[in-house]
């Protein structure tokens, strides 16, 4: 950084004699743009080429970024600023920075100014879309599983306020995400970066599983990493140093496992202490492999409108839970089960407005046809047994399930619509929450609670089942009069009752695998639906082509 500030102040000082003809310069390159030919500057692409065009030709090609032919102060505090970019989890290249590095360091610094201006602007206007908005468009990465709220401003008027005024600093810090989340993880980026690699050298095996007071040669690598991430550090019992004297280096001691239940919680597996597969597995991630998972999950932030609500439900896929955070006070924390990877639960933006109570269950039609359709032509008494009736298209009148002949029904020529009534085997439970929205996914109760006791918990067909949903119900009605006795007795008369929120509560159905809470404390889960990588790739990969 020291060498490209001193390089800067080179250049700054440089004197080029002749203005007019490095103006002349930057009209040629922008007529021949509008001629037809590629849209570059020191063989490098413009990527935002219409912008810059209109730019340049309303200022009367005037420079943006020199003054006098000198590299102006707001063009000094861009190149700064691109030159630490990673910092966001950008990638430098993306602005042009490997050309500007090398103009900055020539000798005598180059006298191609209009280049060096247009490639400045072009930098500028990709830098502050992807501050904004992100990189990537998740739409085209991930396709209709992921509906983002992308913020959005008018880029080329701010080019031009920032050219007039010189305040980049102050305009690319308002483009980033303002919730203290994104700069959390930011923080975090900057201190996994720099941990050591070196303990994860080689990946420790899978088996067998390690319990307390057993003995084991991946004991001393375990111990040196968890040391790195700081989950096993001095304190009163717990000495970081090494074995007591008449202790084995291989021992799996009492102090080593309390370290391992930290950890543990960080990475949402069960705080048990006893080292299986799945701690193996997350032991094994590397600190390098941890920021690629933090630089994501920055990207996912970005996709996020700038206002989530002061009150506003919060939901989580990857670590599997609810919360509601009121004045970015988390004041309600419930487990959940999601969907699984073959029937993700989408990630999208809503409100919550209204509540069904002894709700009904309408089988969404894949899952009839795929789903139901085989187990009632093993057994027509299936229907029954589960409450479910049969309907004929819109048609308000039941069928008898036993007058169908299942076995010539297929996926192809499926014409029923199949509903549950309320009562105990109900899908939904007690009550659904309700958001309507082209997924056809809620909140839901379910029969099925053995699944919360689980640590990973994707198992649904894509809708969002809540652990204590009644207690969910009476925090969202208790201004409107319904305490936890009102809505028992709604339930108990098992008629469907339909509640409605005076004031809709935002949603956010989000995906992060990575975060950190309040406490300070950082937080990693497992990639459910293999998302980070594609991520990462699109992220790593340069916009900036070479044209030859």
């Amino acid at each position: 950084m020291k060498h490209i500030q001193i390089c800067i102040l080179l250049l700054s000082g440089f004197l080029f004699t002749n203005i007019s003809v490095a103006n002349d310069q930057l009209r040629q390159t922008i007529e021949n743009w509008s001629s037809g030919y590629p849209a570059v500057a020191l063989n490098e692409a413009v990527l935002n080429k219409d912008i810059i065009n209109n730019f340049y030709i309303n200022r009367q090609f005037e420079f943006a970024w020199f003054t006098a032919n000198t590299l102006s102060a707001q063009g000094r505090v861009l190149v700064s600023s691109i030159a630490g970019i990673a910092k966001e989890g950008l990638l430098p290249l993306d602005y042009h920075s490997a050309k500007i590095q090398t103009l900055l360091n020539t000798d005598p610094p180059t006298q191609d100014v209009a280049a060096f201006d247009i490639l400045l602007s072009d930098a500028f206007l990709s830098l502050a879309s992807h501050l904004q908005a992100g990189k990537v468009d998740p739409l085209a990465l991930i396709s209709t599983e992921w509906e983002a709220n992308r913020r959005h401003s008018n880029l080329p008027a701010l080019l031009q306020r920032v050219a007039d005024n010189g305040d980049v600093a102050t305009a690319l810090d308002s483009l980033r995400p303002k919730q203290s989340r994104y700069y959390r993880l930011k923080i975090a980026l900057a201190k996994v970066s720099a941990l050591s690699n070196l303990a994860w050298q080689r990946p420790l095996a899978e088996a067998p599983v390690l319990k307390p007071n057993t003995s084991d040669n991946r004991i001393p690598a375990i111990t040196e990493r968890l040391k790195v991430w700081g989950d096993l550090h001095s304190g009163p019992g717990l000495e970081s140093d090494g074995p007591a004297d008449d202790e084995s280096p291989l021992m799996y001691t009492p102090a080593l496992a309390e370290a391992v239940k930290v950890f543990q919680r960080r990475h949402g597996l069960e705080a048990d202490g006893i080292i299986g597969r799945e701690t193996i597995k997350a032991i094994n991630i590397s600190p390098e492999e941890r920021a690629k998972q933090i630089i994501v999950n920055m990207e996912r932030w970005r996709w996020l409108a700038a206002d989530l609500g002061d009150k506003h439900l919060l939901v989580n896929i990857a670590a599997f839970e609810l919360k509601i955070i009121d004045n970015n006070e988390t004041v309600f924390v419930k487990p959940v089960v999601v969907g699984r990877n073959y029937r993700k639960t989408p990630v999208f933006s809503n409100k919550i407005r209204y509540l069904v109570l002894n709700p009904t269950w309408t089988v969404p039609y894949k899952l009839a046809v795929q789903d139901k359709l085989p187990d009632i032509q093993k057994d027509p008494g299936y229907l029954n047994r589960l409450g479910i009736r049969v309907f004929r298209g819109d048609s308000a009148v039941a069928i008898d399930p036993y007058t169908i002949h299942w076995n010539e029904i297929t996926t192809r020529n499926f014409p029923f619509r199949l509903v549950q009534g309320p009562g105990p085997q109900n899908a939904l439970g007690q009550v659904k929450f309700m958001f309507p929205n082209p997924h056809d996914v809620y909140l839901h109760d379910t029969p099925s609670r053995e699944l919360f006791k689980k640590a990973e918990r994707a198992f649904s067909s894509g809708c969002i089942r809540v652990s204590d949903p009644l207690e969910l119900a009476e925090f969202l009605l208790r201004d409107q009069g319904w305490d936890k006795e009102r809505i028992a007795a709604s339930i108990a008369k098992g008629v469907t009752e339909t509640v409605s929120l005076k004031t809709p509560l935002p949603i956010h159905i989000e995906y992060w695998t990575a975060w950190v809470d309040r406490q300070g404390v950082l937080n990693f889960r497992n990639d459910i639906y293999e998302r980070d990588q594609p991520l990462w790739q699109a992220l790593n990969k340069p916009l900036i082509r070479i044209e030859h």
